[in-house]
């Protein structure tokens, strides 16, 4: 995978791993463990009053056991303290020497708290002949990331390459342009034009900034489409649509970067289309640069 095919699968992948909870989180972690491991990790299920074992997934070699949590009204003190604990106990006993290492795999992007943690270090120092860790989502991404190229065809679709970036028309993007035209809201509002080192000011990935910078590669295209638009407000109009759309994502509180994935499926990017993928890049890359999309960076501030 060249860099911009790898950015767009992080995204992809990283932008699943937020937006599933419960069993669907559950079922994707599986589903990746069993592709990457083969018949070496085993799905565990309830089976009557014998339950699951207190696993959701065990590998082999390693003796490993995996517990997911993914709460849809996310971590609360309580529980999550008594779901680790009792997941651990109850595992120890179910498995007894066959579980050399246990994995508390969960949702939260930026980490356990402390107490979750502390907790963790406590069941540690009381059993040292059992190795205890937690996965967050970006160690499942990076997981995820050494899957066959085709197995993530399968899950995601075709994504972009560096080449097609490098052989995008005007073509793509000005379909894309008119399929947007409809969507495009009036207002006299002006938009400021922004600066790039919004990526870092705005906590955007690496990902994202890969694909932007693939994006800005062509975004004289977009320019050149719109400068000879037969409706010569339809730039603004574009803008202004970007702009009403980015704030109403903010009013969501999701996180940046599935901000930039709502905004490139606004954008009109077709998962079955690579032309489309990389026309949606550089259309986002050059609104990115000249309209209200994420916070502007206060004067004089740097990296």
């Amino acid at each position: 995978m060249d860099s911009v095919t790898r950015a767009w699968y992080g995204l992809m992948i990283e932008n699943s791993l937020l937006k599933k909870r419960e069993q669907e989180y559950e079922d994707f972690f599986c589903e990746i463990m069993e592709a990457l491991y083969s018949d070496n990790f085993q799905l565990v299920k309830a089976a009557g009053s014998d339950g699951d074992g207190k696993a959701d997934g065990y590998l082999i070699p390693e003796k490993c056991v995996f517990q997911s949590y993914a709460p849809s009204s996310g971590f609360q003190k309580t529980k999550l303290l008594n779901k680790i604990e009792g997941d651990f106990n109850g595992a120890k006993n179910k498995w007894g020497e066959e579980m050399q290492k246990w994995v508390f795999v969960h949702s939260e992007s930026e980490g356990l708290p402390k107490y979750a943690l502390d907790l963790i270090t406590k069941l540690q120092s009381e059993n040292p002949a059992i190795e205890i860790k937690s996965w967050r989502p970006t160690f499942i991404k990076r997981k995820a990331l050494l899957l066959p190229l085709e197995y993530l065809i399968d899950l995601f679709g075709t994504a972009p390459t560096a080449a097609d970036v490098t052989s995008l028309t005007h073509e793509p993007i000005k379909t894309l342009l008119k399929a947007m035209e409809a969507n495009a809201n009036k207002s006299e509002e002006n938009i400021l034009p922004v600066s790039f080192n919004k990526l870092k000011f705005n906590s955007l990935s690496g990902d994202v900034e890969v694909l932007l910078s693939a994006g800005r590669r062509k975004e004289n295209l977009v320019a050149d489409l719109l400068n000879r638009w037969p409706d010569p407000t339809y730039g603004e109009e574009l803008a202004q649509s970007f702009h009403l759309k980015y704030e109403k994502l903010k009013s969501l509180n999701l996180n940046p970067d599935d901000m930039f994935m709502d905004l490139k499926s606004y954008a009109g990017g077709s998962i079955d289309n690579v032309s489309s993928q990389v026309s949606s890049l550089a259309i986002l890359s050059y609104f990115f640069e000249r309209c209200d999309i994420y916070e502007n960076a206060p004067d004089g501030w740097a990296v």
